[in-house]
């Protein structure tokens, strides 16, 4: 696996709560994959406001179209990939 792809679309569960969960599993995980997320729902600007402050480098696209071209750029092979989901400015 190069990068991963998450779609949310948040209509019982709140956008900022899935995001919350995201950035505590990748924390958790210590993933060096690029993460492409793309939000829809309640609370969306919240929750890409959550994965912003959280300090580690989420890609967050508008639409299906976005995170899907988003998603292909980030698995491609980079010295410094600026997608990963680890510290900002962080490497493989």
């Amino acid at each position: 696996m190069k990068a991963v792809l998450i779609n949310i679309f948040g209509g019982i569960l709140r956008v900022d709560t899935l995001a919350n969960g995201v950035v505590e599993a990748a924390r958790k995980t210590k993933i060096q994959l690029p993460i492409v997320l793309r939000l829809e729902g309640t609370n969306v600007d919240k929750g890409r406001e959550i994965l912003q402050a959280s300090g580690l480098n989420f890609i967050v696209a508008q639409t299906m179209k976005d995170a899907a071209e988003k998603v292909v750029a980030a698995a491609q092979p980079q010295q410094a990939n600026s997608g990963l989901a680890g510290p900002k400015g962080g490497k493989r």
